[in-house]
């Protein structure tokens, strides 16, 4: 019986360190439960709000964003490039795009439909709030509303 409940233990202990090797996976996944998204969109969607987020915050409050948010670089790179190779009236408006238009822009290139950002902001500010406290959430649940 023993042997049983030590075989158990060390299976899950190794099985969840497996798991939840990259803590960052935790909000990847999150996202892609809650909007029924593959990684690649999570990442790029998330990476579009950080982006916004970004833009409207003081620099150290999104440096402390940063801090709590594994990997914030390789989400920022994973917004898509918007616009095309070919140059056009289009193409060049796309890329001068900022704000929730610019997010819009990125989650229609990246196949997800536009009304799951509102299924993608909770759960990023819930996120931040588990790991960096209520007070870093506010100030980028702020961003992400104004």
């Amino acid at each position: 019986m023993k042997t049983i409940f030590t075989f158990t233990v060390v299976f899950f202990t190794l099985f969840s360190t497996t798991l939840f090797a990259d803590g960052g996976n935790d909000l990847i996944n999150g996202l892609m439960e809650a909007a029924n998204v593959n990684e690649d969109q999570a990442k790029g969607g998330a990476g579009a709000l950080f982006e916004m987020a970004k833009g409207k915050m003081d620099k150290s409050d999104f440096e402390k964003v940063s801090d709590v948010v594994p990997d914030m670089d390789g989400l920022l790179k994973s917004v898509p490039e918007l616009g095309g190779g070919k140059k056009s009236m289009f193409n060049s408006a796309a890329t001068q795009l900022v704000g929730m238009p610019k997010v819009l822009a990125a989650f229609d290139k990246l196949g997800i439909s536009r009304d799951k950002v509102e299924l993608f902001s909770p759960v990023i500010i819930n996120y931040v709030e588990e790991k960096g406290g209520k007070k870093l959430s506010s100030l980028l649940g702020n961003a992400l509303t104004k």
